[in-house]
């Protein structure tokens, strides 16, 4: 069975580049031996993330982000059973939560500010798939 869990979180502290680096690349060595794909996208403070997999897998690794001093306020935004993955060529993608993206800031939430925490299940899920689009892919080699 597969699920989707989409989280959103603050950084306890700034997040930088390096840190962001960091997090893909423990996302690709770690999620394809796990059946692990997904999306995240983030700014200088808070990350918004979906993953998805296996149930166990996918319940696993966000058990351990929850133990993650560099998270706080982490909150279970959507979490269903999926047929289909969306994000299944990825270990992990990135989508930068960039001025550039204001224009879908403003079409999915009713500010231009990125903030996951006031949008709904589905406008989270919509707006992830459009910055998909535009994601750095990081590339599963066991589901892509």
């Amino acid at each position: 069975m597969l699920v989707r869990l989409t989280y959103a979180s603050r950084a306890s502290h700034s997040v930088s580049a390096e840190l962001i680096r960091e997090i893909l690349d423990s996302s690709q060595r770690n999620n394809p031996a796990r059946g692990l794909t997904g999306i995240l996208c983030c700014n200088a403070d808070i990350f918004l993330q979906a993953l998805e997999g296996p149930r166990d897998a996918v319940n696993a690794l966000y058990n351990r982000i929850g133990e993650d001093t560099r998270h706080k306020d982490l909150t279970i935004l959507d979490y269903a059973e999926i047929d289909a993955r969306r994000y299944a060529n990825w270990s992990m993608g990135w989508a930068g939560a960039k001025q550039v993206n204001r224009e879908l800031f403003l079409k999915y939430s009713g500010s231009d500010r990125f903030d996951p925490f006031s949008m709904s299940a589905a406008q989270i899920g919509n707006l992830l798939l459009e910055l998909s689009n535009t994601a750095t892919a990081i590339k599963s080699p066991v589901l892509g």
